[in-house]
């Protein structure tokens, strides 16, 4: 019985080295098939119920998918990370840099030691704000500077961590309609800075950025965002601002087809007032947008916005804790001034009711 015992422990203890071995000569390809830290595959979805009023009038009541996307998360050996993540309910507009709309990042981030990290491909943007920093399905009622901006693009993305701050200096491309000239969209670029900041024990976190983007070979329109987050216990409150130049065809918002790019100075604001019990995340944040016209030398419009939201989470099951089920109500009002003061003021409310689940496929 003992000379069987030790047989049965040699044969396993083989097996295991065989194993191993194997494991150690696989390639890339079969590495990522069973080393959930080399890949992760992520679907991320949201659908809503929602109900539309617009100036008294429904305008919408149906089922939603407002989001639904496929996320490739993974480290490649310890300092090598990447992130592929597109959306399947957006359509495939081939852009300059070859990938499709709908991806909207598609990265590779390389650690040079404790405080170094450089990021190379499709990646956000780096503007400012904590509503900016939020993923979209997390977002219901957005400042018309967050709506509007074209956040991804393909550059390169240098980090210094430091004392629980980083800061990044980019440099991307500057091709968006809204930024560069058509003449020039070839070769535009855009830099921009950011300061992800914490101090006083994470009570006070800051994104503050600052961008300029190529219109022509002289000419550059430039953005500043800034965000402040106080922490204090289970209560958060963020104060965002933007502030910046841009191209925006704005017709949609004043019955006008026919108007055209415009140059424009767009500014936001938003205050978030969130509250974590748990499993309820009950939060209410108000908005102010302001569209002034540079060709018109008037202010276009000015909008403002509240919501209210409830999010309940009710599982904390590894596989499940990121389902939530969510009740939103959104009221905006729009009131034109300058070339458009003729048109009545817009008012808008917004009912939804919805679920939103990231969850591991892989």
């Amino acid at each position: 019985m003992k000379k069987i015992c030790l047989l049965v422990v040699a044969l396993v203890a083989t097996t295991l080295q065989s194993y191993a071995q194997h494991r150690e000569s696989e390639n890339i390809l079969e590495r990522l098939l069973w080393d959930d830290k080399m890949l992760n595959i992520m679907i991320d979805t949201r659908v809503d119920f929602q109900g539309t009023l617009n100036g008294g009038d429904l305008d919408d009541l149906s089922f939603q998918g407002q989001t639904i996307k496929v996320w490739l998360v993974g480290e490649i050996v310890p300092g090598i990370r990447y992130r592929v993540r597109h959306r399947l309910n957006k359509p495939q507009t081939p852009l300059r840099e070859g990938y499709s709309a709908a991806t909207d990042q598609a990265w590779i981030a390389l650690d040079a030691g404790k405080h170094w990290t450089f990021t190379i491909g499709k990646q956000s943007v780096q503007f400012g704000t904590f509503e900016y920093d939020y993923n979209p399905a997390d977002i219901y009622l957005g400042t018309m500077t967050f709506n509007d901006l074209d956040a991804y693009k393909t550059g390169v993305d240098v980090a210094y961590k430091f004392a629980g701050q980083t800061l990044h200096l980019q440099v991307v491309n500057s091709d968006a309609t809204q930024f560069a000239s058509d003449e020039y969209k070839k070769k535009a670029l855009a830099f921009a800075t950011l300061w992800e900041g914490s101090l006083f024990d994470n009570i006070l976190k800051t994104r503050w950025g600052y961008g300029a983007f190529q219109h022509t070979k002289s000419k550059f329109y430039n953005w500043i965002t800034l965000g402040t987050q106080i922490n204090v216990d289970k209560f958060t409150t963020e104060f965002d601002y933007y502030y910046g130049y841009r191209n925006m065809d704005y017709g949609y918002m004043v019955d006008n087809d026919s108007l055209g790019l415009r140059y424009v100075k767009d500014q936001s604001l938003s205050v978030n007032l969130k509250y974590d019990f748990g499993k309820w995340k009950p939060f209410v944040k108000g908005t102010w947008d302001q569209r002034y016209d540079k060709d018109f030398s008037k202010t276009a419009y000015e909008s403002t916005g509240i919501q209210a939201v409830l999010e309940y989470y009710p599982f904390t099951n590894k596989y499940v804790k990121d389902l939530r089920f969510h009740l939103a109500y959104m009221y905006s009002h729009t009131d034109y001034k300058g070339m458009f003061s003729n048109l009545s003021d817009n008012d808008t409310h917004t009912f939804l009711v919805g679920t939103r689940w990231l969850f591991k496929a892989k």
